[in-house]
């Protein structure tokens, strides 16, 4: 009687076997879940990260002060040196610092609302990062290209250049290049040149 008592019952092997059965499927599930979700998460990482790198996305959460620029970066003005950089394909990082540390600075400007704009709407920074050392630096422009390149820029007579001036280290990239605002040629305060498209001839 006691080795009838083992013999199983019609189906229970069956039952024995289900909870097993379902363990591997619900595993396959888990895995199969686990890997939807990490493509997800990937996808929308390097979405973030590409957007995050467009100028669309500077102005996306911080707007003012940021709108001017980057309505600059896409209105194509000849005059503006952004227009140059935005055809070459670049974006606002190629120039402008992305450390973690800049970021929330600049993130805890916007918050607490205590950054200066004039009247344009244009931030007032102390200074003007477009320096020879700045604009010459590995990856941008070589000086001694820029050099040969602009004798009698912009149909002026082949003495001028405005790179190989007689004013020496007097003078330097911003005051005539301007990145989002209208460019101005510094020389023609004295001298009678024609201008870029787009420029003005400095005033003051």
């Amino acid at each position: 009687m006691a080795e009838e008592d083992k013999k199983p019952v019609a189906g229970e092997e069956a039952s024995a076997d289900a909870p097993a059965g379902l363990s591997r499927l619900s595993k396959n599930k888990k895995l199969t879940i686990a890997v939807i979700a990490v493509a997800v998460l990937a996808v929308l990482g390097i979405g973030l990260w590409s957007w995050g790198t467009s100028p669309s996305f500077c102005s996306a959460l911080c707007h003012s002060p940021l709108d001017n620029y980057v309505a600059g970066y896409y209105e194509g003005d000849a005059g503006k040196a952004v227009t140059v950089h935005a055809k070459a394909g670049m974006s606002c990082l190629d120039c402008h610092d992305r450390s973690t540390a800049r970021q929330f600075g600049e993130f805890a400007h916007w918050a607490t609302d205590s950054y200066q704009v004039d009247e344009e709407g244009f931030l007032v920074k102390d200074g003007s990062m477009l320096t020879k050392e700045f604009c010459t630096r590995e990856g941008c422009h070589v000086w001694e290209n820029v050099v040969d390149s602009t004798w009698g820029f912009a149909g002026n007579d082949e003495k001028y250049n405005p790179h190989a001036s007689h004013q020496d280290a007097a003078i330097t990239c911003s005051d005539c290049h301007k990145v989002h605002r209208t460019s101005e040629l510094y020389c023609a305060k004295c001298h009678n040149m024609e201008l870029p498209e787009g420029w003005v001839a400095t005033s003051e």
